[in-house]
């Protein structure tokens, strides 16, 4: 497994030991429904891996995991650093 660099001030996922498999990159151009003003970098992960990890760490099916993924993680802004999410089978940002 490759470590991650995380760069300094990114927001991640809490808890970080079930979410940082789920990192696939960072930018400063996120692609996503949220209205950024400035250029912070935020983590970009991968819908496959949260809804995947969601469905390990609390015994969920899928449709749970997805339905959780959808309203509590991707539909929260919690300022300037919300992460971004992308899915690694179609290259849809979120």
């Amino acid at each position: 497994m490759t470590a991650v660099t995380i760069p300094d001030g990114v927001v991640l996922l809490e808890p970080r030991d079930v979410y940082d498999k789920a990192i696939i990159g960072f930018t400063d151009d996120p692609k996503d429904h949220w209205d950024r003003t400035t250029k912070t970098v935020v983590a970009v992960y991968s819908i496959e891996r949260v809804i995947d990890a969601l469905m390990q760490e609390e015994g969920w099916d899928f449709e749970e995991s997805m339905s959780w993924f959808y309203y509590n993680i991707e539909g929260s802004w919690i300022g300037e650093g919300t992460p971004t999410f992308m899915s690694e089978q179609d290259d849809d940002v979120h």
